[in-house]
Parts: structure tokens; C-alpha cells; sequence
């Protein structure tokens, strides 16, 4: 019996570290359903990228900061979605190598390389405010757009993930 208890509490502590060393200090503060007349499969697409950016420790802010630039590169809310990069490839951020981009074989490991490529150079992922991420993408040579536009697209997005930010 005793020995029992002791297999029991292991097990319990075990499960607790595990579960807690994935916890977002985001708290999930986003409820993307808010998002419906996007269409219900775009909420979806974001969700599952949602769900997995919650297990990586970020804060409320790098999560909306991602969410906003990953919206604008996917273009989901929008007439012309990139949904053979996002369905096929599991690619959410036009992530290329070699001049094709990347294929995923889920979105875990999108969000691995993703959040490895942000980890570096400017460091967009500790930014303050959109106009800083996007000063640090600009500065690690992220993307070819003109950077105004690409700014104004952020916080577009931004904007409307505030909006369901509970």
C-alpha cells in the first residue's frame, strides 16, 4: 500500500513538471472564435498554430506579435489566402530555404524553426510593440516588402487580435 501511494505521488509530480514546463505565459488570452466571420476553417488554420505557440512559454505580446505577422504572411483573412503553403506545406510564415519553401511535417515543427528563426540576429521575438518587431525584421533582412507596407499589415492584424484578446 505504502508503496503504492509513493508509485502514485511519483507519478503525479512527474506528470505536474512535464505539464507545467509547457505552460505559455500567455494563459491562452486569445479566443480566436471571436474571429468567425473570417471564415470558420481560417479561425481553425490560426488556432492550431495558436495551440501550439501556448505549449512554447511565450507572452501574450510575442504571441500577438506572431500571430499578426503569420496572419499577414498566410494572407487567411483575406481574398487570397496561401493555403497550399499553410494546408500542404505547413508552412504559416513563407519560410524558404534553397529558394522553395519549406515543407513541415506538422505544425510543431513549423513552429520550431519559426520561433528559430526569430531567435536570432535582432532578436524580433523580445520586441515591445509592433513597430519594434517590425524594425528587427527589417534589421535581420526577414522579408523583401517594403517595410512600410509590411508594418501597416502587422498592425492591422495586431489591432484585430486585440479585439478577441480576453
Amino acid at each position: 500500500m505504502k508503496g503504492e501511494t509513493v508509485l502514485y505521488l511519483g507519478a503525479g509530480l512527474l506528470a505536474f513538471m512535464i505539464f507545467s514546463g509547457f505552460k505559455s505565459k500567455s494563459g491562452g488570452s486569445f479566443d480566436l472564435e471571436g474571429l468567425d466571420k473570417y471564415g470558420a476553417d481560417n479561425v481553425e488554420r490560426l488556432n492550431l498554430v495558436y495551440q501550439e505557440l501556448l505549449t512554447r512559454g511565450l507572452s501574450d505580446l510575442q504571441i500577438q506579435l506572431i500571430l499578426s505577422q503569420l496572419l499577414h504572411e498566410t494572407g487567411l483573412f483575406t481574398n487570397v489566402p496561401n493555403l497550399k503553403n499553410v494546408d500542404q506545406l505547413k508552412n504559416y510564415a513563407g519560410i524558404t530555404r534553397n529558394g522553395s519553401y519549406v515543407k513541415y511535417s506538422n505544425i510543431s515543427d513549423f513552429v520550431d524553426d519559426y520561433l528559430h528563426v526569430l531567435d536570432r540576429g535582432s532578436y524580433p521575438l523580445e520586441a515591445t510593440s509592433v513597430e519594434d518587431f517590425n524594425s528587427r525584421l527589417v534589421n535581420n533582412h526577414y522579408y523583401t516588402d517594403n517595410w512600410l507596407t509590411y508594418e501597416n499589415a502587422l498592425k492591422k492584424y495586431f489591432s484585430l487580435l486585440e479585439t478577441v484578446k480576453n
